[in-house]
């Protein structure tokens, strides 16, 4: 009994002897240089306290803004579409390290929601993602890197949608200007600043789009602590051209030709009635694409109203020539001629000579009267070929004063 006591003793002593080696190594491995660091950060960190140790220090703030593609530019909306990389980077003195006591670690990686961030907000956001906040990084999992200055970085993908107050006047050879307008929401309790040297607008990651140009970008301050990132977009304007500016020109020209089609053919008024409805349509098409405002009218829309209106009158004036050209008068003729077939002049009482007499001055009414239809047809035929003349004239002149100033404005 005894021995047995003894040999279970030493067998506790053996194993706690072993144990205990092991459990050390076991803590030197999970304790990692990075662990002990973060553990030690934060210790005693608040992420809602201001990350300075002055609280009178005002925090600067620099903001990268990434513009990586373009999906689309709503003109009825007025919204711009892009896919944006945003960076927000200041410096948090309590997450400031000496890298030589832990390996010479330079970085972290940590999540979002565990560090104190700034709230930062643009102004021209309409989509859900308009501000940057606890809540927000929280929401998405964002991550910040942190150096060992203190120097903390978080970035966010942002599918952004903006307002933009587009110029249409020059449609389709437009160029849009839209603007990015941050601002830190919390500037007056925390003391931030958003500082121009440290905030740049970067467009070389740029994806080409088909329908719009990146020409150009710019920033500037505003005097509220508001920094404004502008982008200057140039329509491609070939499919357009081709789809839209051309038919409506070659309609326009068409809308001539109405008056220069014989008038016997009897395809004046079908010609001009289908050039009328294809404005209309061509009309109807722009209008649903344009904003609905009247700042900035577009020259092109004003252009094809101007077409609609005289394709109008050209339906108006084909029927006045029409009306003209058909129109027949018949002249009283001399009363001893005839008097509805019946004659009045006698040169015997023989009622053969008679009706030989009236057979005569029916023969005579008919031909006079046939005679003078044919000279008064003729004559308001004429009429109406000058009256076509005279409206082909204006309207050539019309079209050519028309594009000449649609043209000059686009210059």
């Amino acid at each position: 009994m005894l021995y047995h006591l003894l040999t279970t003793k030493a067998a506790l002593l053996i194993i706690s002897a072993t144990r205990v080696p092991y459990a050390m190594c076991l803590n030197n491995e999970t304790r990692s240089p990075e662990f002990a660091l973060q553990e030690e950060l934060f210790k005693t960190y608040n992420r809602h306290i201001k990350p300075v140790k002055d609280y009178s220090k005002i925090i600067p703030l620099g903001i990268k803004l990434y513009i990586l593609s373009l999906q689309e530019l709503d003109m009825k909306s007025q919204t711009l579409h892009t896919a944006t990389w945003l960076e927000v980077f200041w410096k948090d003195e309590y997450l400031a390290w000496n890298s030589s006591e832990f390996s010479d670690i330079q970085y972290l990686r940590l999540p979002a929601d565990k560090v104190w961030v700034p709230s930062i907000c643009n102004i021209r956001e309409i989509s859900g993602k308009r501000c940057v906040t606890y809540g927000s990084v929280a929401d998405t999992s964002s991550e910040v890197s942190v150096d060992s200055s203190g120097q903390v970085v978080l970035g966010e993908g942002i599918q952004s949608i903006i307002m933009c107050a587009f110029n249409t006047q020059k449609f389709p050879f437009d160029t849009q200007t839209c603007e990015f307008e941050f601002f830190p929401t919390n500037y007056f309790i925390h003391g931030i600043h958003i500082i121009y040297n440290q905030s740049k607008l970067i467009t070389e990651y740029f994806a080409e789009n088909g329908e719009w140009n990146l020409v150009s970008s710019n920033m500037k301050m505003d005097v509220k602590n508001i920094i404004k990132m502008c982008v200057v977009l140039r329509r491609r304007p070939l499919f357009l051209t081709l789809s839209l500016v051309f038919p409506i020109v070659a309609l326009s020209i068409m809308n001539a030709f109405c008056f220069l089609l014989p008038i016997e053919s009897g395809e004046k008024m079908g010609l001009s009635v289908a050039l009328f409805l294809t404005f209309a349509v061509f009309g109807s098409i722009l209008s649903d694409s344009m904003p609905q405002n009247s700042e900035n009218i577009s020259l092109f829309v004003v252009y094809v109203t101007i077409q609609i209106f005289l394709s109008g009158v050209s339906v108006v004036m084909e029927t006045v020539v029409l009306r003209v050209y058909y129109t027949e008068v018949c002249s009283s003729l001399p009363k001893p001629a005839c008097v509805r077939g019946k004659s009045i002049a006698s040169l015997s009482d023989d009622p053969f000579d008679k009706s030989l007499q009236k057979m005569k001055d029916l023969d005579r009414s008919n031909s006079m009267l046939h005679g003078t239809r044919m000279n008064h047809g003729e004559k308001w035929k004429t009429r109406a070929r000058r009256l076509d003349k005279i409206l082909l004239l204006l309207n050539v002149l019309t079209n050519i004063v028309t594009i000449c100033i649609f043209a000059s404005f686009l210059a």
